[in-house]
């Protein structure tokens, strides 16, 4: 039942989804296990410190009244979909967020059928996009971010070293400050498998099955 899945996905730990999204980076194998847990600790601050920053300077304000001071813009389109991709909220530089208004109704009207609400804090979608999005507008303009300094080497020629950024670690970051944002008791991640199952059924439990293994692991 997806209810079952919810209460599985919803007691994940925070940790727990940090090796979840290491394992889809395309440099996952790059890092050492010691150094992921390093870095997925790290990150989970990151996140944690920028929600409290950012709600000690607005206290009652909504996300998207947030988003607003902070001179983010807020954009909406009906939808966007590649094969193997579903897209619910991206955040372009320089201060652009758009929202992708089918993909976000399909959900909420997902939750509301199978009654998973309660269990999801009765978080507001549509908030919780703004809030993940509003993390990447924040990284991209602070120069001091972690997510944005950490980075691993690839290779090595003499005195010359290449290396590059993590996906993972803005990504744990992001879900951590809209958990915080929001005051959640689950780590948003778990969205990463609901907005599935109103298109690809069959992937969204295809998912479910890889965080469960990984989980397990």
């Amino acid at each position: 039942m997806i209810t079952d899945k919810v209460n599985f996905l919803t007691n994940i730990s925070d940790h727990e989804w940090g090796r979840y999204a290491f394992s889809r980076d395309p440099l996952n194998r790059k890092v050492t296990d010691p150094v992921k847990q390093e870095l997925i600790e790290k990150a989970i601050e990151c996140g944690n410190q920028q929600a409290v920053q950012l709600r000690q300077t607005y206290p009652v304000l909504s996300v998207k009244e947030i988003a607003a001071r902070m001179n983010a813009k807020i954009n909406y389109k009906d939808s966007y979909s590649i094969e193997n991709y579903i897209m619910f909220a991206v955040f372009h530089s320089p201060n652009s967020i758009t929202l992708f208004n089918d993909n976000i109704e399909l959900v909420k009207k997902f939750i509301q059928e199978h009654q998973l609400g309660l269990m999801l804090d009765h978080v507001d979608v549509e908030e919780l996009l703004i809030a993940h999005e509003l993390f990447h507008f924040i990284e991209e303009h602070n120069a001091d971010i972690f997510t944005k300094n950490t980075k691993i080497p690839l290779w090595k020629l003499g005195k010359f070293q290449y290396k590059s950024r993590l996906v993972a670690l803005s990504e744990i970051a992001a879900m951590q400050f809209a958990k915080g944002l929001l005051s959640l008791d689950f780590n948003p991640f778990v969205f990463d498998v609901l907005m599935l199952f109103p298109h690809h059924e069959g992937k969204a439990n295809q998912l479910f099955n890889e965080i469960t293994t990984i989980i397990r692991s």
